[in-house]
């Protein structure tokens, strides 16, 4: 695959408060200015532990054998501190998409990177889906 067919995500890591204004979807203060940005590159800030819970969840009312990363998701999830570590952190999705062009999510970074200036989140990320830019899941699914 070469750099003009990989795709990108972008992710912020935030406090306690805003994990928990953002997951209850409340749209005022700094969790409003996310949503807003959000909202207009017409995505969506999911919480990874969400997201994994989610994954969970789903594995777990199909055939787990379809799900290769359901034990390693399920330990992640169930560890406390990982736990916490993942309610922190976000990836904007595009509908169920987690990953979209490059273009779209320079231009979600480049919105939320004063946030980050301002002290107001902890993190923004612009991550690709080149896997050696990555780390990549364990191969025997364990944590």
């Amino acid at each position: 695959m070469n750099k003009n067919q990989w795709l990108y995500q972008v992710r912020i890591r935030v406090d306690e408060n805003l994990s928990n204004a953002l997951r209850a979807e409340d749209k005022t203060g700094t969790s409003g200015i996310i949503f807003s940005i959000a909202n207009t590159h017409k995505l969506t800030p999911v919480c990874t532990y969400d997201a994994f819970r989610d994954y969970c969840l789903e594995a777990e009312q199909n055939t787990l054998d379809n799900y290769p990363l359901y034990e390693w998701t399920k330990q992640t999830i169930e560890n406390p501190q990982k736990a916490q570590k993942h309610k922190k952190s976000f990836a904007f999705y595009l509908d169920s998409e987690q990953v979209y062009e490059e273009e779209l999510a320079r231009s979600l970074f480049k919105d939320l990177k004063p946030l980050y200036e301002n002290n107001l989140i902890s993190e923004v990320k612009l991550i690709d889906s080149n896997p050696a830019n990555n780390p990549q899941p364990p191969k025997n699914n364990k944590v």
